[in-house]
């Protein structure tokens, strides 16, 4: 990396990027044209902020499981600063986080000021405070050389000399700011934002945390998170090894050849909104299904027989409690339950303990034929089998 010729000159080839920007927007413009019941809201938000809090202190090295960073979490949200309980470093990392997120989240709303170098000094601040104090002081750019990286992920990377960082911050707030760089959309920029962040890496400890607070804000400034918190630290967690291999891949060219880093973090932008669309997607689908069920159960088909009968109606019922996807972000909108542990749960035997096995296996094949559930043979076990809501069943009764 040759300091004395950097600038912030970039080349980006936009050729592969247009489609999926255009399902970007596509995505934020139902997002806001959806209204969403409360909890749904809640549920939503909390989950995304708990899955950036972990992705972005995880790729750091935080060995908190996601279930502890929700605690964490819920720690500083129901507690004053001075009431909150002792803390580990990994801990404290994540109520750091945490906090940060609130302070992004009323800061840079749509029409707020732009990013300034106080912002970026703040965000530092709040993220390492009582936690990255080893050769790093909260708040302040650092006055020592580093060099991160390693060479099974791309090569190492020798950070801006350090007292060439507080004119580069101020140069990289005018790029940032510029009428060029606010004219691209609003995720190239977040990733430029980032990329260069990096790239400088203006602090002991904390840059690639503060990165991705950046992204951020700008997303929240450009009303990307109208149904949340959420962004790329969760995509950069999952994709690790890419994340860090191509960062460093771009920093080999001069100018710049940034294409390959936008192009990995427009495609984990959009999973993210496409994670958050299925979330959306499963509540209703199982909301509109249980109102379906209703229909369908006082719904007749002739003088005695109606489309459900109740031990029908409650069996698929019970069905949408338990095929609830594990990943509340799954593309797969009915978690698939084994027929063998659905004949041993204690809510089958009890429903259909006046009749024989065989009724239930009878029943459960009708609403097979009547599409109200799929059943497919296990690959793991060709003598079992599962069953799933058919969500197509919405559309017919």
């Amino acid at each position: 990396m040759d300091w004395d010729t950097f600038t912030f000159a970039y080349r980006l080839d936009m050729a592969g990027l247009f489609q999926d920007l255009v399902s970007i927007e596509a995505y934020k413009l139902l997002a806001q044209n959806l209204v969403l019941p409360p909890d749904w809201r809640e549920q939503l938000d909390q989950l995304n902020r708990v899955r950036a809090v972990h992705g972005t202190t995880a790729l750091e090295g935080n060995r908190l499981t996601e279930a502890e960073v929700s605690r964490q979490i819920a720690i500083i949200e129901q507690s004053s600063d001075a009431g909150q309980p002792s803390a580990t470093r990994d801990q404290q990392q994540v109520r750091n986080a945490g906090l940060a997120q609130q302070w992004v989240q009323k800061r840079f709303t749509p029409g707020s000021s732009p990013l300034s170098a106080g912002d970026v000094l703040s965000m530092h601040a709040m993220m390492t405070t009582s936690s990255d104090e080893v050769h790093n002081v909260p708040g302040k750019f650092r006055d020592f050389p580093v060099v991160v990286g390693s060479p099974d992920l791309g090569g190492v990377h020798r950070g801006a000399p350090h007292e060439r960082i507080h004119r580069l911050i101020d140069e990289y707030i005018a790029f940032m700011n510029s009428r060029e760089t606010n004219g691209l959309h609003a995720v190239i920029r977040v990733l430029l934002a980032h990329y260069f962040l990096v790239t400088i890496h203006p602090f002991g400890d904390g840059n690639g945390r503060v990165s991705r607070l950046v992204e951020a804000g700008i997303l929240f400034q450009g009303g990307y998170n109208i149904l949340g918190f959420y962004g790329l630290s969760n995509y950069f967690y999952t994709h690790e090894a890419e994340y860090k291999t191509t960062l460093q891949t771009c920093r080999r060219t001069r100018p710049f050849d940034v294409t390959e880093f936008i192009t990995f973090g427009v495609r984990g932008f959009l999973e993210e909104l496409e994670g958050i669309n299925n979330f959306v997607k499963t509540k209703l689908n199982r909301v509109v299904y249980r109102a379906m069920l209703v229909r369908a159960c006082n719904t007749k088909l002739g003088e005695r027989r109606k489309v459900l009968n109740q031990r029908e109606y409650h069996l698929l019922d019970y069905l949408v409690a338990e095929t609830e996807p594990v990943d509340p972000f799954s593309e797969h909108p009915s978690l698939r339950v084994r027929l063998s542990e659905l004949l041993a749960s204690p809510y089958i035997r009890e429903a259909y303990k006046g009749v024989t096995r065989r009724t239930f296996q009878r029943e459960l094949m009708r609403l097979a034929d009547m599409s109200f559930i799929r059943i497919v043979r296990a690959s793991d076990d060709g003598r079992d089998l599962l069953v799933e809501l058919d969500f197509d069943a919405i559309g017919k009764y």
